[in-house]
This record gives C-alpha cells, structure tokens and sequence, in this order.
C-alpha cells in the first residue's frame, strides 16, 4: 500500500507538472499583435462572446467569461490596472441591471440579473481600453453611443435569450437608453482615471 501510495502521488505530481509546463507554453504562443490588429480581435472576440453568453446560458457566459478575459490579460500591458478595471466594471453592471430587474425594466423570471447578462459587464469592460478607444476624450459621443447602442444591445440580447422588457418597448428602451448615457462616459473617465493613476 506504502509503495502504490508512493507511485499514485509521484504520478499526481508528475501529471500537475506537465499541465503547468502546457499551459506555460500555450501562454507563450499566443501571437503578439500590432495595435490595429488587437483593435480589431478585440471587437470581433467581444461580439462572439456576447453571443456566446446570450445564446448559450448562464454555464456557457461563465466559461466564455474566464477564457476571454485570461487571453485579453495576457495582451495587455498592465495587467493588474486592467483587472481592477474589469470588477469596477462588473460590479458597476450588477448594480444597473438590479435597478432595471427591481424596477421591472428588464424582466427575467427572477430578482437577480441573470448570470449570463453579468458576464457581459467584463466583457464590455475588456473593450474600454482597445476597441472602444475612439470614444476616449469625447464626452458627448460616449452620451449618444450610450444612449443609441446599449438599447439595441439589450433589445437583441432579451429577445434571443427568452426574457422580456417593459412594454412599451420603447420605454424601456428609453430608460436603458438614459442609464447608458451615464454609465457609459462614467466607464470611459473611469478607465482614463486609472491609467492616470498607474502612470503617475
């Protein structure tokens, strides 16, 4: 028994040692990326995502979540600055989409946003610094993009993950619209605020 004891933990710490050294090499393998071609990966890698977490359910956002953001940090600089940034973003998301749950705003069958729409939060949050860089500095642009894109985002996600909005419609739509152009420039000052920090 003492002997297969042995053999069983040396075999466990042989397996652990080569998923470390696998992963060390899969880490370093990931190409590197002029600044358009990261641009662009990031918004292509956050539309799949959105769909991913929308279509796929609360285990599927989860996974989706943890791997996107795992390969989004290892493109960037200042890893702890952006992962700050990321759970000021979740955390922030949580608190609008429970105000629009609790208002009726947004109808999901429970009390609580939904674990797939709070795995969009960080997601979002990932594309602040890259691909959503052109809204930087340009505080009435991050009001009306608030306004005009996050009702339709919401639109489409509700309609293809089976919950309801308000009706009219177009009121709630109003009313995310309203919340967006707070939240959105207040992100954008957010990450800008940061850097700042970082740097200085």
């Amino acid at each position: 028994m003492s002997a297969l004891a042995q053999t069983c933990t040396v075999n466990d710490t042989t397996i652990t040692n080569n998923l470390y050294t696998m992963s060390s090499i899969s880490l370093k393998k990931i190409p590197t990326m002029n600044q358009k071609q990261h641009l662009i990966v990031n918004a292509l890698v956050f539309q799949a995502a959105w769909f991913l977490c929308v279509l796929g359910g609360s285990i599927v956002a989860v996974a989706t979540t943890i791997i996107v953001l795992v390969l989004h940090l290892q493109w960037v600089p200042d890893k702890r600055r952006e992962l700050v940034f990321l759970m000021q973003c979740a955390g922030i998301g949580f608190v609008c989409d429970l105000i629009l749950v609790q208002g009726g705003v947004l109808i999901t069958g429970g009390s609580l946003p939904p674990i797939w729409l709070s795995c969009l939060w960080p997601l979002f949050g990932s594309t602040v610094g890259f691909a959503l860089r052109a809204f930087h500095g340009r505080f009435l642009m991050c009001v009306v993009g608030g306004a005009l894109l996050a009702p339709l985002s919401y639109f489409a996600g509700v309609r293809l993950s089976g919950s309801t909005l308000l009706e009219p419609t177009w009121l709630a739509m109003v009313i995310v619209g309203a919340f967006w152009a707070v939240i959105f420039p207040m992100l954008i000052h957010l990450y800008t605020v940061n850097r700042l920090r970082t740097e200085a």
